[in-house]
């Protein structure tokens, strides 16, 4: 079941095919909105980041799309499925529906809405390292969409070569992110996180367990600059994104990590996002 543009469809192929060529360019931004038992989390942060994409990515946004709006929609595709697991993720997909011109430049926009359903138990995983390519520490790094590709190749050489995700590396070859979301490692009472201005992805999530940590843990969280030695001096690394959940990481090289902190940040941090 799909919710293309406003209108449920139980398969693709009943969309109609001028709609369905919309789907033939690359998406202009993705979003993926999580709900626990058809409540949804953070959803005016959620609204308030596709908005700031969109308006970045410079494409006409309909009058329509209003908090409401998106919120009815979702719940509309959650009316047509019967959903199994308690926590859900919606998957939301832009595509121009006009190639920019010159009498036109800045073109409408159609969106396509899909509902998974994902585990989000703590998951163990090891990482490894990808470097073949980089990530830009600049401000278009922080939308989803400038390195889904990259995320996409890393987690093919993870899966290749026996690892659970990667990590990504940006230009200064400083850790920014990896395959599977937001990295955070916890070292001496302290927990670092790459900064924005290193070129990671803006997740609302991300944003999310920052604030929670800073209001409702004894650690402190750092958003900063992260050598790839400081990896391996870390006590615990966990991962965090709203498509993947939570994962705490086993082993990196040959270093293995404890989980006590992160086990615990994790129950807590769910049970915050509940209420």
């Amino acid at each position: 079941m799909i919710n293309f543009d406003g209108k449920c469809y139980s398969r693709f192929k009943d969309v109609p095919e001028q709609l369905l060529f919309h789907l033939t360019t690359l998406p202009v931004h993705t979003h993926h909105l999580l709900s626990f038992q058809a409540e949804f989390f953070l959803l005016e942060a959620h609204y308030f980041s596709i908005m700031a994409a969109l308006r970045q990515s410079r494409v006409e946004i309909p009058m329509q799309y209003s908090l409401t709006f998106f919120q009815e929609q979702m719940q509309q595709l959650n009316d047509y499925l019967t959903v199994n697991t308690e926590i859900q993720c919606f998957s939301l997909k832009f595509y121009r529906t006009h190639n920019p011109t010159t009498d036109k430049a800045v073109s409408p926009i159609c969106f396509v809405m899909q509902l998974h359903e994902i585990s989000w138990e703590s998951k163990d995983l090891n990482l490894t390292l990808y470097k073949d390519h980089y990530v830009f520490a600049n401000d278009y790094s922080n939308l989803f969409q400038t390195n889904a590709s990259l995320r996409e190749l890393g987690q093919v050489f993870a899966y290749e070569n026996g690892f659970g995700a990667a990590l990504l590396l940006n230009n200064h070859r400083r850790l920014v992110e990896s395959t599977h979301g937001a990295v955070f490692l916890f070292h001496e009472g302290k927990i670092q996180t790459p900064a924005l201005n290193e070129g990671a992805f803006n997740a609302v999530l991300r944003r999310a367990l920052i604030d929670f940590l800073n209001k409702e843990s004894e650690w402190e969280v750092i958003e900063t600059e992260i050598p790839i030695f400081s990896i391996q001096q870390a006590q615990e690394v966990f991962l965090i994104s709203s498509d993947h959940g939570w994962i705490q990481i086993n082993q990196f090289r040959k270093k293995k990590f404890e989980k006590l902190i992160s086990e615990s940040i994790y129950k807590k941090f769910l049970i915050h996002l509940k209420s």
